[in-house]
């Protein structure tokens, strides 16, 4: 880190720092800025101790990259890596680094932190518009049971897992509820998007808690690689004016992932559409049966899954389940809300892919919730109520 660090102060920010009598920031707005938020005080920094699995670095290679076609728009990205090098704020304008500015230590799971740096972001330099990247680990809408944000468990919690001591081991002792970091960003602009390049975030509870603050939610339902998304071509695509969230899939879904050449499954959720989207789901939910002699949960068997089975794709889940016409009425909602999408039939994390289920057009919604199982251990039955989906959708008018 300390020598690509310095080597990009050295070539690229002093060398602009020379040109006098060139501005090193916009005097007015500018169509765009975007933050990338890059969590990873954990083992993306130093994944298996080859240059192959320094995801940190890599990835802001590829940002440096891209950020050489952004144009008259900001580019800020804030690394928080795990190394003796405090965090740092880079900034990037008319194609080039302009400033490098040191940040005091603290951890990227605090949403009092995320809420500080975008703050200093979005008023630093201004626009017309706004994106957010949350870059690192996470696990969809998971919460600790009495919203305690951070955990000394190694199960992860929601987003940004960090150490919080420079340690490379495991993906982070402290973690960001869903809930808080809404609450952090509803201070601040609001923002075009906001794209989550980490595990398990297209879930149907994280783009409700976040659909105030943001236009349009990004993400994967799946558990994505450690690779994360092409930022040579994805930061680009963040600065174009109308079609950045088509772009921004479709760059992404273009790479295939290593060793094994498959695809990441991706989606975008419109938020004015989740209010009508949750009033929907109560609707339809009143039709589906519950499993005999465990009522009041759903047998599950044969539904797509991401991963981990908190993950249901719920366009498969109410298609097996409800009856035709009222799936068909659901199903306009829901293709109003999910504007864009791109299925894999298979993906792959730590060389191990999931393909055991059914996915085709018809099936695959790119979506995912949360549906109790009398399996499921039991925090996570409770934990879900303090999402605001669990209300707006009447999950608990069904017994759930």
């Amino acid at each position: 880190m300390r020598k690509i660090l310095f080597a990009i102060c050295m070539s690229t920010a002093f060398t602009a720092c020379n040109k006098e009598d060139a501005p090193q920031k916009p005097e007015g707005l500018v169509d765009r800025t975007v933050l990338i938020y890059m969590a990873g005080e954990n083992n993306l920094t130093n994944w298996d101790n080859t240059p192959k699995g320094q995801y940190i670095s890599r990835d802001l290679d590829e940002i440096k990259i891209g950020a050489r076609s952004i144009g008259s728009n900001n580019l800020l990205v804030y690394v928080d890596k795990a190394d003796s090098i405090p965090p740092y704020l880079l900034y990037f304008w008319q194609n080039e680094l302009r400033d490098s500015i040191p940040m005091e230590e603290s951890k990227t799971s605090d949403p009092a932190v995320l809420e500080k740096i975008a703050r200093k972001a979005f008023t630093d330099y201004p626009a017309n518009s706004y994106g957010l990247v949350l870059w690192g680990h996470a696990n969809g809408w998971i919460i600790k049971n009495d919203s305690v944000e951070y955990t000394s468990m190694a199960r992860r919690k929601a987003y940004g897992g960090d150490n919080g001591n420079n340690s490379t081991s495991g993906s982070g002792k402290t973690w960001m509820n869903l809930p808080s970091m809404a609450r952090a960003l509803s201070h601040l602009p609001h923002l075009d998007f906001i794209f989550a390049d980490c595990c398990q975030m297209m879930c149907v509870e994280c783009a409700y808690e976040l659909k105030d603050v943001t236009d349009y939610y990004i993400a994967s339902p799946a558990e994505i690689p450690a690779q994360g998304a092409p930022y040579n071509t994805i930061v680009p695509a963040m600065m174009e004016k109308t079609t950045y969230w088509t772009s921004m899939v479709d760059k992404y879904f273009a790479q295939t992932t290593e060793d094994l050449g498959n695809r990441v499954p991706l989606a975008v959720i419109k938020t004015s559409e989740m209010d009508n989207l949750a009033n929907a789901t109560r609707t339809i939910l009143q039709s589906i049966p519950a499993e005999k002699g465990i009522a009041p949960f759903p047998n599950l068997n044969g539904i797509i899954y991401y991963y981990s089975y908190n993950y249901f794709d719920m366009n498969d889940f109410l298609l097996k389940y409800a009856p035709e016409a009222e799936y068909n009425s659901w199903k306009k909602v829901f293709d109003d809300a999910v504007v864009y999408s791109k299925m894999a039939t298979k993906w792959d994390t730590s060389k191990v892919w999931f393909d055991d289920f059914d996915m085709n057009e018809k099936t695959f919604g790119g979506v995912t919730m949360f549906i109790p199982r009398y399996n499921l251990q039991w925090s996570d039955n409770l934990t879900i109520r303090q999402m605001k989906w669990y209300y707006a959708a009447g999950y608990s008018d069904i017994g759930w």
